[in-house]
């Protein structure tokens, strides 16, 4: 069965978002320096590279990432191909087949030159999330950074998701995959506490 990996990897000098955490990968002890095992250590963002939002990264009373139902990020999914559009609205959502999935993952091919940070990309307008959300959608996962602009304060798409009961993956790589339906593997880790984590996500056809 082909497996479809569709994390972004992460690495020392990876783009993050402007003013976060800096990505850096190294070793605190190697086996060529005598120790017993190489033993790597990270510093970087709990939202670098794929990754998963608790609500509480954006609502001091939602859910912290511990709280969250593991089989949200588990089970099966659509991808759509909304390549083309700068707004991602009820109209332009109905013209797909959701196909009664509750996790939709949106293909807009945006974040091409991945050694720069992107200024801009696709989002959904302030309706699209009750939309999804009456008719069944749990978990949304996006190819960009953020579901919303960049220089965005008030993160309404982010506040209305979690109005909606949605929960977000952004930062998907889905390039190369074909629309359609599919089981989605994309786990964060159990942080105590924590506002968000990086994923690996993983596609295996329906």
């Amino acid at each position: 069965m082909k497996i479809h990996d569709i994390t972004r990897p992460l690495y020392t000098g990876l783009p993050v978002w402007p003013g976060d955490t800096p990505a850096e990968f190294g070793f605190a002890n190697t086996k060529a320096a005598g120790h017993a095992a190489n033993v790597g250590r990270w510093r970087l963002s709990a939202h670098t590279g794929t990754h998963a939002d608790a609500p509480f990264h954006y609502n001091d009373r939602g859910a912290k990432l511990d709280e969250l139902d593991p089989a949200l990020f588990v089970g099966p999914a659509v991808v759509l191909d909304v390549r083309g559009h700068a707004t991602l609205t009820p109209g332009l959502l109905a013209r797909h087949d959701l196909g009664g999935a509750p996790r939709v993952l949106f293909r807009t091919d945006t974040w091409t030159d991945l050694r720069t940070f992107p200024a801009r990309w696709p989002v959904f307008a302030p309706d699209a999330p009750a939309w999804l959300a009456a008719r069944g959608v749990r978990l949304v996962g996006m190819d960009v950074p953020s579901v919303d602009v960049i220089d965005s304060r008030e993160l309404p798409i982010h506040h209305a998701l979690d109005r909606a009961g949605i929960v977000i993956l952004e930062n998907l790589d889905l390039a190369g995959v074909a629309p359609g339906r599919y089981e989605l593997i994309a786990l964060p880790l159990k942080v105590r506490g924590g506002d968000g984590s990086p994923v690996r996500a993983v596609l295996r056809p329906a």
